[in-house]
């Protein structure tokens, strides 16, 4: 059982996903993007108590939009309007862009239990990188420790076995691909861009790509 912790820089706190995941069992009823983002921070996460960790949020909410205004080529339309301000700052600190894949493209698989397997997927993500101590202010689709075994076992126990043996190759492990990329080019090394991209396209992707092919 791991103790109850808190991730000073960024104002993350985290709690015992351990626990979380047993209690997740139970019954829940089905949930839009929008009431899954209350649901999660409420089960995962302690809640933002004072002013400081308000102000903390707002800062970081604020500096990803004000990126998504000025490189306004690079990021969709719908990420400039000031409700999606409101929704990074409902969602906090996990983008919602992964909930909207979630709920969406996820969702569309007969086994996968929206809130119930959100909630265990996030409680394995968020156990992950509390252990390897990361302090990134916010959880993107990139980040997602697809290596992790825990993690990974969430995000193909819906799909295909086939699905495995390609992480391994192509998305995320200690042989994979994108991490030879980056081990081989300094300037994506520096910032795992090879390994952040796989992974977000893996979880973009993979509910509706049909079961992939190796060799």
């Amino acid at each position: 059982m791991m103790p109850k912790s808190v991730a000073s820089a960024d104002a993350r706190h985290w709690i015992d996903s351990e626990n979380v995941v047993g209690r997740v069992e139970s019954s829940w009823r089905p949930a839009s993007a929008e009431e899954g983002f209350e649901i999660v921070r409420r089960r995962l996460f302690e809640p933002l108590l004072s002013p400081d960790n308000f102000k903390q949020r707002d800062v970081v909410v604020r500096a990803f939009f004000d990126l998504y205004r000025t490189q306004q080529q690079e990021f969709p339309a719908e990420c400039r309007n000031a409700d999606y301000e409101k929704r990074m700052q409902a969602a906090y600190p996990i983008h919602p862009e992964i909930f909207d894949r979630l709920y969406t493209d996820w969702s569309t698989l007969v086994k996968f239990q929206r809130t119930r397997g959100v909630l265990r997927l996030m409680a394995a993500v968020i156990h992950s990188l509390w252990s390897k101590g990361d302090r990134n202010p916010l959880i993107l689709p990139s980040m997602i420790p697809i290596d992790d075994p825990r993690v990974q076992f969430e995000l193909t126990r819906y799909l295909s076995d086939n699905w495995v043996p390609v992480i391994e190759k192509d998305v995320d492990g200690p042989n994979s691909l994108p991490l030879r990329m980056d081990g081989e080019i300094p300037n994506l090394g520096r910032i795992h861009a090879c390994r952040r991209v796989a992974r977000t396209i893996y979880l973009g992707s993979a509910p509706t790509a049909g079961p992939p092919t190796t060799g």
